[in-house]
């Protein structure tokens, strides 16, 4: 009996000295080298068509959602140098958060395998049931003991076996090629977000071809109180990394352009591994529920290692697609019936969604204001040309015309539902990992109607004479 107690003792504490598994250290930092956009290829020469993707949050819905704008996206037939493609095929980047994360990731490793795999590996599986019975059983209550190990842990570890088949981002650097998948999540000590791509990884001295793509798809999606933060390690200072030359005098500009300051104050953060020797990711919604403000930024700067604004002053686009699917609901409240005030579930649920959902909603309308921007600024140049020409008709403009660009923001959400029944229906879906298999299937389908309801959609597929 002493040796059968002293055994389950030291079970338990080898278990309770369980520990995440750590991103491991950058020996150099190199910037020709990991997941980066610049390092991934094209499957044609069509690169003058530019096609951005981004994933909301939302568990299972988000996910459905998106899934059924990529099976729309694969259905949408045109030729191009004799060879018949699809429009999926022309996607160059994913930008994705939460529940979208879980189809961005997929999709990115294993292509065109999630149309025969992903809907019974994930969408109609009852995948919160099965972390909770994780959680539940005795078994690995041991490890949870753990201060180094957690429910996020124990998840990542059952997205690594049951859906991404334990592969690393050293997978999607092999494979080289685009789209680019852009999986966020959320600094919790500055609140920004952190995208796995090498040049987040950079700062921190680490490599993030080692990290395990289940780790970054826990991380986007650890919802804040039902799962604990995921912890980086911070080796800054040991890879001999350099600032972009941009931070320097970005420093210099909050009141000039305070978003830059800001991107520029994050970035150094980061290279204080004193103070700083730990990471720690919440659910990427937190700070960007649609996962546009990167590609954002990347219109707008030429800042960012992947910058679409570079590509179009360089002449190398002329028509720049983003599609944002957005699985933000709007569900019915009783709660101002009542004179008690709501009680702490509601008071959570509402204070960790409100604020996403109008930050979500501006930033949309900073991409709509992107556009136009843009376009204004070429019938600026016209209107001012031809009054040049008219008063001297032999005179040249002091400078070039802006680069002739075709926009086509489309917005795949809800809210465009014209029947109010119908709209309501999909914005009382619920928010979890598990959905009637009805629900699953009825968000695929709606996704389909939205995206090709939408005028820039369709205004897409007459340039492509696309079908």
């Amino acid at each position: 009996m002493k040796r059968f107690v002293c055994m389950v003792v030291l079970i338990f504490m080898a278990w309770g000295c369980a520990h995440y598994p750590k991103n491991s250290e950058l020996s150099v930092y190199d910037i020709t080298s990991g997941y980066r956009f610049d390092n991934l290829s094209a499957s044609t020469d069509m690169d003058r068509l530019f096609i951005i993707l981004t994933f909301s949050g939302g568990g299972t819905r988000a996910a459905a959602l998106s899934y059924g704008v990529l099976e729309t996206l694969r259905a949408t037939r045109f030729e191009w140098q004799g060879t018949e493609r699809s429009l999926l095929e022309e996607v160059d980047v994913i930008s994705s958060v939460s529940g979208g994360s879980f189809t961005a990731a997929y999709y990115g490793l294993f292509q065109e395998l999630i149309f025969k795999k992903f809907e019974k590996q994930f969408l109609y599986r009852d995948i919160e049931g099965e972390l909770k019975s994780m959680v539940m059983n005795p078994g690995n209550w041991p490890i949870l003991m753990s201060p180094d190990y957690s429910r996020t842990d124990l998840a990542s570890d059952f997205y690594n076996r049951e859906l991404f088949d334990k592969k690393r981002f050293d997978e999607l650097i092999r494979v080289g090629q685009r789209p680019m998948i852009v999986i966020n999540a959320t600094d919790m000590s500055i609140g920004t977000s952190f995208s796995f791509v090498q040049s987040q990884f950079d700062p921190i001295c680490s490599d993030l071809a080692s990290v395990q793509i289940a780790r970054a798809v826990t991380a986007s999606s650890c919802f804040p109180v039902a799962f604990a933060p995921m912890t980086l390690n911070n080796y800054a200072g040991t890879c001999q990394f350099q600032e972009p030359l941009w931070v320097g005098s970005a420093t210099k500009d909050m009141v000039l352009n305070p978003p830059r300051y800001a991107r520029a104050r994050a970035l150094e953060s980061y290279t204080d591994g004193v103070n700083r020797p730990y990471l720690h990711l919440l659910d990427g919604g937190v700070s960007d529920n649609i996962g546009l403000r990167g590609p954002l930024t990347s219109i707008r700067s030429t800042d960012p290692g992947l910058s679409v604004l570079r590509r179009i002053n360089k002449g190398s686009i002329d028509h720049l697609v983003v599609i944002i699917v957005d699985a933000k609901t709007k569900q019915d409240s009783d709660m101002d019936k009542s004179p008690a005030p709501p009680g702490l579930e509601k008071v959570l649920f509402k204070i960790s969604t409100v604020p996403l959902d109008n930050y979500s909603f501006d930033t949309v309308q900073a991409l709509q204001a992107e556009f136009k921007n843009w376009k204004k600024d070429s019938a600026n140049y016209e209107n001012c040309k031809a009054i040049l020409q008219g008063s001297c008709p032999d005179a040249d403009m002091p400078f070039p015309s802006p680069k002739g660009l075709r926009f086509y923001p489309i917005y795949v959400g809800f809210d465009r539902i014209a029947d109010s029944e119908k709209r309501r229906y999909f914005q009382n879906i619920d928010t979890s990992f598990h959905l009637p298999d009805k629900q699953v299937t009825d968000l695929r389908n709606i996704a389909k109607t939205l995206l090709e309801d939408s005028d820039e959609f369709q205004e897409l597929k007459t340039l492509l004479n696309a079908k």
